[in-house]
């Protein structure tokens, strides 16, 4: 096992360390993401549409999808 996970975020490629979570992926990806993540104005859902919390865990080929919130 590596020390480092691939996740997609809106289909494109990140590299972060094991151990890291999904808010560090959409940090990765785009400040913005993150940003407007957390102030409520997107949705963060996994590959088959659940949702995700910002503090959890990232694994290895997880796709990471973000939508308008509301």
């Amino acid at each position: 096992m590596g020390d480092r996970v691939q996740v997609f975020v809106n289909g494109k490629p990140e590299t972060l360390y094991r151990g890291m979570r999904v808010r560090h992926a959409l940090i990765a990806r785009d400040q913005a993401l993150y940003d407007a993540a957390e102030r409520g104005e997107l949705r963060v859902e996994d590959g088959n549409g659940f949702s995700l919390d910002l503090d959890g865990g990232l694994t290895d080929g997880m796709k990471i999808l973000t939508r308008p919130a509301g």
